[in-house]
């Protein structure tokens, strides 16, 4: 059945485009390395988008990027500084790339931006007073809705949808009251699959969630249940065939058998039906050389699944 699976997943001229900390890298969905972008300097890229025209807009750390096909910088958006600290987990395309959106923890807001730059929306979020910015939020997504967006407020494992520009809060999902009991669970990334679910994972909880639009729980998934070994449940896609892909983060290990998987496309009964490993992408890539350990780190945050021979339908996907 799995070796069925993994031919139907394998065909078409599938490329994943992956967030990786210090870089941004396009594979096949044999694991091979179809191209590597090292913006210069940037570090913490939570998100990579591939759009229409070829290019690339990103969020990394101190901001928002967007490069054409050339990977010349078309539009580059600094985030607020507060000294030398700089927040900018999430950022989102919209409009089918007119226009474009950074979550901000340290302004606590959402700014969406045109092409040329100019800010056309403020949006702003709750109150967080935590010490460290990265602690506050987490992914930024547009909400199926329209006017609307998800965030995740990580150190508060919780999500929100609220609207743009008034930051009046649509809907809120607590995660505590639904995880497994764990140590510690933090809310990473929110999916609406288009069928008026929502899915949220917690990254250091290691938990795949799905509600329903009264925020009950339908179903949730470990990575022990699923027979993944990673460190982190990070952002997420819904694909056209009804199944999810996730990506799996190796922040902060301890040993590289802690997290042998990367990505992960998951049935909706739960079953994995394929998975890139460390094995296939640390031959092709240097990763982040974490201090401490001296480890390698490949860092995956997100993916984003398109089809290359359909450049046009590239952002008609759902994150």
């Amino acid at each position: 059945m799995l070796q069925t699976l993994l031919l139907l997943v394998l065909s078409g001229d599938e490329r994943l485009l992956l967030a990786a900390e210090n870089q941004i890298v396009e594979i096949d969905r044999a694991g091979k390395v179809t191209e590597l972008w090292k913006p210069n300097g940037h570090r913490g890229i939570w998100d990579a988008w591939r759009l229409p025209d070829g290019g690339i807009s990103y969020v990394h750390s101190g901001g928002l990027v967007v490069l054409d096909r050339r990977r010349n910088v078309v539009l580059e958006h600094a985030a607020a500084r507060a000294g030398e600290l700089s927040a900018s987990p999430g950022g989102a395309v919209l409009e089918n790339g007119r226009r474009f959106a950074i979550l901000d923890s340290v302004a606590n807001e959402i700014r969406v931006l045109d092409r040329k730059g100019r800010v056309r929306s403020r949006t702003p979020l709750p109150k967080l007073e935590m010490d460290a910015f990265a602690a506050r939020h987490r992914m930024l997504r547009a909400s199926a809705r329209g006017g609307a967006f998800w965030v995740a407020q990580y150190q508060r494992n919780a999500v929100l949808e609220v609207r743009e520009k008034t930051g009046e809060i649509l809907r809120s999902l607590n995660l505590n009251g639904h995880v497994r009991p764990s140590p510690l669970h933090r809310a990473f990334a929110t999916l609406e699959p288009g069928d008026g679910t929502v899915y949220a994972t917690t990254a250091t909880g290691l938990e795949l969630l799905r509600f329903d639009a009264a925020g009950r729980k339908l179903s949730s998934w470990t990575a022990s249940e699923l027979g993944l070994r990673t460190r982190y449940f990070l952002g997420m896609q819904s694909l056209p065939n009804g199944n999810l892909l996730l990506a799996l983060g190796d922040y902060h290990l301890r040993a590289v058998s802690e997290a042998t998987d990367l990505l992960a496309e998951i049935a909706p009964g739960g079953n994995v039906v394929w998975k890139l490993t460390r094995e296939q992408l640390e031959n092709q890539i240097d990763g982040h050389m974490e201090p401490k350990t001296r480890l390698e780190e490949m860092r995956v945050a997100n993916v984003h699944l398109y089809d290359a021979s359909q450049p046009n339908r590239t952002l008609r996907v759902r994150r």
